[in-house]
């Protein structure tokens, strides 16, 4: 009977074992390509609207293929208590991005920023704070920090709708 018991116990911690190594760790996915800066929206009510952005890859380290995994990126203000703004977003989809790989770009920009007239005085205006992009993994109900960014101080073209697709 006792011996059975070592059996099973054995067993169990194989089979635990062997399903940890092929657990993805959420930490090992390194944004790299970096490059960000405040997007042209266009004119809104009278005023240039520019909004912070951000696009990168993401690479994985780890020592799995990694798949599905949601990213949460929230855009905070020098100076502030709380983000001012915060996207979901897919990361990595169905399809497995292989260890050492790095997924397409990934493009984020934010819902709000700054508008004002002319635009060329964003980063001279009393009122400019910069921006910082803070990037979380999830998946499976774990979220994981795994970069923050400045936003960097150039204002990127506007992109036509009609050129976009």
């Amino acid at each position: 009977m006792m011996r059975r018991a070592h059996s099973i116990a054995l067993v169990m911690l194989l089979l635990a074992g062997a399903a940890g190594c092929g657990q993805l760790d959420l930490s090992k996915l390194e944004p790299t390509d970096i490059f960000s800066g405040y997007y042209d929206d266009g004119v809104k009510d009278g005023l240039n609207r520019l909004l912070p952005s951000i696009s990168f890859r993401l690479k994985n380290n780890g020592a799995v293929p990694a798949s599905e995994v949601q990213l949460t990126v929230s855009f905070w203000r020098d100076g502030d208590d709380g983000e001012l703004d915060s996207l979901e977003i897919a990361g990595i989809g169905a399809q497995e991005v292989p260890q050492g790989g790095t997924t397409a770009p990934i493009l984020v920009r934010a819902k709000v920023g700054y508008t004002l007239d002319p635009r060329d005085e964003l980063f001279t205006h009393s009122g400019f704070r910069d921006f910082t992009a803070r990037i979380f993994a999830k998946r499976g109900g774990k979220i994981v920090p795994i970069g923050q960014f400045r936003i960097g101080r150039s204002v990127l073209a506007h992109v036509a709708a009609s050129a976009q697709s």
